[in-house]
């Protein structure tokens, strides 16, 4: 029995306590076009700026501003296909659709505990800008973390230099719906990936238990989260409105320094952070 911040844990070192970290920016218009290499840059250099502290980006998420029930940060759908599809066999066509490149997160729905912890094993279609991405099936995500519970989230806006705690992030105070309260988060994002297990169970693709059939062909899990009760309440109370220009986003290099990048998505950007209790699979 092993000891994991103060709580005895029978499954030894299979039990996981994991925090992560998602650094959301609003694009404005047009969407990201050069998705190559410019989200890579943008996360390294968040990643080396806020290097061993316990805000370090883990995941980038980049969308479209007040489309947060899912949308596409890139210009077109060919776009992300170049960012996100696999050529896993050489052959020139894709044969997986990865859920993140490098901890360039595809969607919000589908966020994996920690970088390459979750993979798809199938293809999935892409969107255009402002369009929202089809997402993978239940049964086709695998992974090596699942997710026992959600034990707290937390985000702040990023407004340059200061991080941005106004009264509606996380608060009733001004929460746009009845379920968006302080203190509800953890819960609904748990409730959703629990959600998903219970409907596997039910479906073909997965237990078929609604057609009388056994425990047999289940999917494990869950291998991912979907934080976008946390992006909804950051965007709302943090005054994400306006969104980084694409244009300005789309010029960075790699010798663009966190500086530059900070003036440039003030108030455009956020950090949404997770701990939850995982298990090895």
């Amino acid at each position: 029995m092993t000891s994991i911040g103060g709580l005895d844990v029978a499954f030894g070192a299979r039990m996981q306590v994991v925090r992560t970290n998602v650094l959301c920016l609003a694009l404005a218009n047009t969407g990201l076009a050069n998705a190559t290499t410019v989200p890579k840059f943008i996360l390294n250099t968040y990643k080396e700026g806020l290097k061993g502290t316990v805000i370090e980006p883990d995941f980038l998420y980049i969308y479209e501003v007040a489309q947060i029930n899912a949308s596409s940060g890139y210009t077109t759908a060919a776009v992300m296909d170049g960012l996100f599809n696999q050529d896993n066999s050489g052959d020139g066509t894709a044969d997986t659709t990865a859920l993140e490149v490098n901890g360039v997160l595809r969607d919000i729905r589908q966020t994996p505990l920690a970088v390459n912890s979750a993979f798809a094993d199938t293809t999935a279609a892409h969107a255009v800008f402002s369009t929202a991405t089809p997402l993978h099936t239940y049964d086709n995500i695998q992974g090596n973390l699942a997710l026992e519970s959600v034990l707290s989230l937390s985000a702040m806006g990023l407004a340059d230099a200061t991080a941005d705690l106004t009264a509606g992030v996380f608060s009733d105070a001004a929460d746009a719906d009845a379920d968006a309260e302080s203190g509800i988060f953890p819960q609904a994002v748990q409730a959703l990936a629990f959600k998903d297990v219970y409907d596997n169970a039910m479906a073909t693709t997965g237990g078929n238990l609604n057609a009388g059939s056994k425990y047999t062909g289940m999917h494990k899990g869950p291998f991912t989260v979907n934080l976008t009760k946390a992006l909804q309440q950051l965007e709302t109370g943090a005054g994400i409105a306006t969104g980084a220009a694409a244009a300005t986003v789309d010029a960075y290099t790699a010798s663009t320094t966190f500086g530059t990048m900070a003036n440039d998505l003030s108030s455009d950007a956020g950090i949404i952070s997770m701990t939850s209790f995982a298990k090895v699979v």
